[in-house]
């Protein structure tokens, strides 16, 4: 309960889960859509993935190329 209440004192929290919720919906189309999810390893890999390219939309960053560092080295 102690974080309920941030989005009253931090402008830049959204009260609602909306944008959560709008972040996931992409992710679990592809999930239903390829359907190769089905043991853990896979589950893992797939969320992380989909983690770092969220985060780098986020930063304004392009994914492909920051994808592109990581597999490069």
């Amino acid at each position: 309960m102690e974080y309920w209440f941030t989005f009253v004192i931090e402008p830049d929290v959204d009260p609602t889960n909306n944008q959560a919720e709008r972040d996931l919906r992409e992710p679990i189309v592809i999930r239903k859509i390829i359907g190769t999810l089905r043991n853990e390893k896979g589950t893992k890999i797939f969320e992380r993935i989909m983690t770092m390219l969220a985060t780098w939309k986020r930063q304004g960053l392009n994914p492909k190329e920051e994808m592109l560092k990581i597999i490069r080295g």
